[in-house]
C-alpha cells in the first residue's frame, strides 16, 4: 500500500514519529480491529483508532443509548437516546474518518466470538462484565489473536495486554468471576477515568497493530485515577489455565 498525499498530510503528526513512519501508517490503514463494547471505554477507543487511520472496525454491542450514558460516552448526544450504540458510534466514526465499519447488534459470547475473532488482527475489549471478558479472552487464546482489555470502576482502572495465544491470559489473573464484582452502574465513574484508561487502550492497540515490541504483553496495569499513580504487575501463568491447551 502506498500512502496518498492526503493520507500523508492527515497523519503527518504521527508519521514523523520514528516508531510509526510510513510503514507503521500503512499497517494501521490495513488493520482490522474487533471492538467489544461501545460504552464508556469503547466510544473513545473507537474514535481514537479511526482517528489514527485504522482501516476497519467491527463494533459489537447489544445496548441502546441512555441519558445516563452521555456524561462519559462522548461519541453520543441526546439525539442518539434510544438508538443502538453500534449504529450511533458507526455514524460518529463516519463523520471523522474513512474507516469501514461492521455493526454487530449482539452481545459478544462464546458462540458468536468464534466467527468474529477470526477476521480480526487485534481484539479490544471494553465490556463491563466478567462473563464477556472471559469469553473474549478464551476466543483470542483459541484463535491466537492479540487482545487489549480495559476496565474502570469508581476511581480504579486496569489494563491487560494479552499476547496471541495467551500465556498468560485473562483467566490467569481471574480464574473465576469475583463474588462482588464492581461495576460503574453501582460504583459510579467520572469521565476522566474512562478517558485515562481508554487512552492507554488506544496507545497499546496502535502499537500492537504496527507490530511494535513495546506492547507490555503479559502485564497488568492498575491505576488510581485520583492520584494518577499506576503500577505494573507481571502476570504469572497458571499451570492449570486454559491457555495451556485446555480450550
Amino acid at each position: 500500500m502506498t500512502l496518498t498525499d492526503r493520507q500523508i498530510d492527515r497523519f503527518s503528526r504521527q508519521i514523523i514519529l520514528p516508531m510509526v513512519g510510513g510503514r507503521g501508517q500503512q499497517a494501521l490503514l490495513s488493520g482490522r480491529v474487533l471492538l467489544i463494547g461501545c460504552g464508556g471505554l469503547g466510544c473513545p477507543v473507537a474514535l481514537g483508532l479511526c482517528g489514527a487511520g485504522v482501516g476497519h472496525l467491527t463494533l459489537v454491542d447489544d445496548d441502546r443509548v441512555e441519558l445516563s450514558n452521555l456524561h462519559r460516552q462522548l461519541a453520543f448526544t441526546e439525539k442518539d437516546i434510544g438508538r443502538a450504540k453500534v449504529t450511533a458510534l458507526a455514524e460518529a466514526i463516519a463523520e471523522r474518518s474513512s474507516a469501514s465499519v461492521t455493526e454487530v447488534h449482539d452481545r459478544a459470547d462464546a458462540h458468536n466470538l468464534r466467527q468474529l475473532v477470526k477476521s480480526a488482527d487485534l481484539v479490544v475489549d471494553g465490556s463491563d462484565n466478567f462473563a464477556t471478558r472471559f469469553a473474549v479472552s478464551d476466543a483470542c487464546v483459541r484463535d491466537r489473536k492479540p487482545l487489549v482489555s480495559g476496565a474502570v470502576s469508581g476511581h480504579s482502572g486496569q489494563l491487560i495486554a494479552q499476547e496471541a495465544g495467551g500465556r498468560p491470559c485473562y483467566r490467569c489473573l481471574f480464574e473465576d468471576e469475583p463474588e462482588h464484582a464492581l461495576r460503574c452502574d453501582t460504583e459510579g465513574v467520572l469521565p476522566g477515568a474512562v478517558l485515562a484508561v481508554s487512552g492507554m487502550m488506544v496507545q497499546w492497540s496502535l502499537l500492537a497493530l504496527m507490530g511494535r515490541n513495546e506492547v507490555p504483553f503479559g502485564q497488568l496495569l492498575q491505576g488510581d485515577l485520583i492520584t494518577g499513580v499506576w503500577r505494573s504487575i507481571r502476570l504469572p501463568q497458571r499451570p492449570d489455565c486454559h491457555c495451556n491447551g485446555a480450550i
